[in-house]
């Protein structure tokens, strides 16, 4: 089992809404005037899945997808 998951936003979903950053400010982000949100990084270790987890889940756009397989 791999201990760190990867993790994507989708640009093209994404409306800034900004609650992934409330739920976890190190991975996600909204600059200023950005249209969308961004990621700092595109992976997280796994101890930090569940928190992962509800920012995929409280995504009003559903832009946010995680994946614990390996990386092709």
């Amino acid at each position: 089992m791999s201990d760190t998951l990867s993790v994507s936003l989708d640009g093209t979903r994404c409306k800034s809404y900004g609650i992934c950053v409330s739920v976890m400010p190190d991975v996600f982000d909204t600059p200023p005037g950005s249209p969308t949100a961004v990621l700092l990084r595109d992976t997280v270790d796994a101890d930090e899945r569940e928190d992962l987890e509800e920012a995929a889940r409280v995504c009003p756009a559903q832009a946010i997808a995680l994946d614990s397989g390996p990386k092709p």
